[in-house]
């Protein structure tokens, strides 16, 4: 302890972090900002309907939600066999990068590639495998 910071400091801020009222005010603090880029891709002709709507899914997502797959298939509705291409498309266009500067929570929270194979289309067989 070097004496410029009082005892426990840390620990108050660790508790802030932890507690479900300041999770959820960290939360809703980003909500405007998620919901520009929310907009932005709904306007973007480029994007497939599902990558739009697991966009949508990832930036709602509240404290007491996961992003696994069949989170954001049921919140996304969409297919649970289609979330990894659609993440594969928000990463080629740079939303999930965009989404990661925003909100790195959200995007270190999302399923992990595991294996990579030959570039594919939506609707075709996916870059990545996912974990379910």
């Amino acid at each position: 302890m070097d004496g410029t910071r009082p005892a426990g400091a840390d620990a108050a801020r660790a508790a802030s972090i932890l507690d479900p009222l300041a999770r959820e005010a960290a939360f809703a603090a980003l909500l405007p900002v998620l919901e520009r880029l929310v907009g932005e891709a709904g306007a973007d002709a480029r994007l497939s309907p599902d990558a739009r709507r697991i966009l949508r899914a990832v930036a709602r997502t509240k404290p007491g939600n996961t992003l696994a797959l069949a989170d954001l298939a049921a919140r996304g509705s969409t297919p649970k066999t289609r979330v990894p291409a659609a993440l594969d498309e928000l990463a080629d266009r740079g939303y999930l990068a965009r989404l990661a500067r925003i909100a790195p929570h959200l995007t270190a929270a999302l399923p992990a590639p595991t294996c990579t194979a030959p570039a594919g289309a939506l609707g075709a067989e996916p870059r990545h495998q996912r974990d379910p």
